[in-house]
């Protein structure tokens, strides 16, 4: 049965068929929208961005295992001085103890590479600095007709991130 004639302005079953080729399927489009929520999801909980380097500045020895470096927050006795060590951690998401604790273990991971079974921190430095704004303003345009008002609030998160340095020492036992 067609649902008017062709010539009035209005479409004809023929019509629709043109156009069902291009129709997004109820069941496709549930598809993409869980995909595009799903990756939103991980994109936010991702995984934290972590580098770190050392700068060799004495000798160098067989490399080490991360649970034997430990960290001193003052020079140790009888300590050979390798490398100068550097490791950062970055996240939006993350709380400061998170991002500290994976700058740590890929400070000791450098230090490990190198040799060394100790770092001396000699920086640390965090940025996790949280903001918020609140403004309010008004205007008055001429002839007493135009009126504005308002006001705002503006929460900002930041990125936070954790920079650790170090020097990479062996200290002997």
């Amino acid at each position: 049965m067609p649902l008017t004639s062709k010539g009035r302005g209005r479409f004809h079953r023929s019509s629709f068929r043109r156009y069902r080729a291009f129709a997004i399927s109820e069941k496709t489009l549930r598809s993409v929208s869980s995909f595009v929520i799903a990756l939103a999801f991980i994109s936010s909980i991702g995984c934290t961005i972590m580098d770190g380097n050392a700068i060799v500045i004495g000798n160098t020895r067989a490399a080490t295992s991360v649970e034997e470096v430990r960290l001193y927050r003052s020079a140790p006795d009888n300590f050979e001085e390798i490398a100068i060590v550097s490791a950062s951690a970055g996240h939006d998401f993350q709380k400061s103890s998170s991002l500290m604790n994976s700058a740590i273990e890929r400070l000791k991971e450098e230090a490990a590479k190198v040799g060394a079974n100790g770092v001396i921190l000699t920086e640390i430095n965090e940025r996790d600095a949280p903001s918020v704004t609140t403004s309010y303003g008004s205007a008055t345009g001429t002839n007493g007709n135009t009126y504005a008002t308002g006001n705002a609030t503006s929460i900002n998160r930041g990125d936070a991130n954790t920079r650790i340095e170090g020097v990479a020492v062996y200290v002997a036992r």
